[in-house]
């Protein structure tokens, strides 16, 4: 499963529904466009392609209207890096805990899932080295340099009031972390 598939999967999950009486509008209107035309359809060389065409169209318009316009999507998200002292504490874990020591990486859940507007969203990580990660939120990303233990604090001001997922890519970890995130109004 590649990532794409992923993101095929969640376009088709988020896709609008047509309002009942749009469709049963344009139901009307190619019935008609049908007996004026007879039963004369173009080739399925012309048909197939055209179909496919028109369903990448719908695909990326349904995406941007959901997400809102082009600008939001790719603007920077404001994300503070914090370093603390001590491995297993960013964990969240007792110092004598050997299996938080033994981690070549880790990203510790956030403790607030539902926040509100304006409350940053607290994500601790430990890894054993220097590397780069991707956090995207609401539309919104940003790239930043971690390394060691501490915290990421995640801006929230001015990003829409719903669910949306918090997605945090380290480089070297196969599978991006991810969770759900509430922010109220």
């Amino acid at each position: 499963m590649t990532e794409f598939d992923e993101i095929t999967r969640e376009l088709h999950a988020m896709r609008a529904e047509p309002d009942p009486e749009f469709a049963r509008e344009l139901d009307r209107r190619a019935a008609e466009w049908l007996r004026e035309r007879g039963r004369r359809l173009p080739s399925l060389r012309i048909a197939i392609p055209a179909a496919g065409a028109a369903a990448a169209a719908a695909a990326v318009a349904v995406a941007l209207l959901v997400s809102g316009d082009g600008e939001k999507r790719v603007s920077e998200l404001q994300v503070a890096v914090v370093t603390d002292q001590g491995a297993a504490e960013a964990l969240g874990a007792p110092l004598e805990d050997s299996a938080a020591r033994r981690r070549e990486g880790a990203l510790a859940a956030p403790k607030q899932r539902r926040l509100d507007q304006g409350e940053p969203v607290i994500v601790r990580y430990f890894l054993s080295a220097p590397t780069e990660a991707t956090v995207g939120l609401a539309g919104r990303e940003a790239v930043v340099k971690i390394e060691g233990t501490g915290r990421l604090e995640i801006e929230t001001e001015g990003l829409p009031p719903g669910a949306h997922q918090l997605e945090i890519a380290v480089m070297g970890v196969p599978a991006p972390y991810r969770e759900r995130i509430e922010i109220g109004r």
